[in-house]
């Protein structure tokens, strides 16, 4: 059996039941990975300081870190807990983190960092839809000085950039860039590839 305990900075643990049991025939899970990572974390929290010896996944509907050494005893740490985490799977990396300038609340992939041009960032929601988890996303685009602001995008409109964009002068790059990838999916995909094509 597995125990979860949730653990503060405080270094008290709470210990809960788990796993917690599939309510009617509920598929799936809200889990990034198949399986543990290894990641590098950020945090105060001294609990961290030897994050090599442990292994990590991340609950995206609680957007709390998960990390076990023995894969037996699972610790739950919430977004407070920590700046940011990398996890490393295969080949590829993911960053997540707080970005004040967006919102102090919610944890994001950071798929682009730019800090001299546009910037941009995922947020995963997460949750039961019918029987089975899903995944939703919002993508935001950080716009730099000296007209810095936020674009919110549910959905990847090229009218709300093209409105959105026109206000910096960069309306003729996004119409040119959905001209060129006609009939392309409009996933985060696209929208990084787009942002790399502003930021040229």
């Amino acid at each position: 059996m597995v125990i979860a305990l949730i653990l503060s900075s405080s270094g008290s643990a709470q210990r809960i039941p788990g796993p917690i049991p599939p309510r009617g025939a509920i598929t799936g899970n809200s889990l990034f990975f198949n399986g543990w990572v290894k990641a590098t974390v950020v945090s105060h929290n001294p609990f961290f300081q030897t994050d090599s010896m442990y292994l990590f996944d991340f609950d995206k509907a609680s957007q709390k870190l998960l990390v076990t050494r023995d894969k037996s005893t699972v610790y739950k740490f919430d977004k407070r807990e920590f700046e940011s985490v990398t996890f490393y799977s295969g080949e590829y990396s993911f960053t997540f983190g707080h970005v004040p300038a967006i919102n102090d609340k919610d944890i994001f992939l950071q798929i682009i960092k730019n800090d001299d041009k546009y910037s941009l960032y995922m947020l995963i929601h997460n949750g039961i839809r019918g029987n089975s988890y899903v995944d939703w996303y919002s993508y935001y685009i950080l716009f730099p000085v000296p007209n810095a602001r936020v674009l919110k995008l549910n959905v990847l409109d090229q009218r709300v950039l093209d409105h959105t964009f026109e206000l910096g002068g960069e309306r003729q790059k996004v119409d040119a860039y959905y001209a060129l990838h006609v009939g392309e999916a409009h996933n985060e995909y696209f929208i990084k590839k787009l942002i790399e094509y502003l930021n040229e």
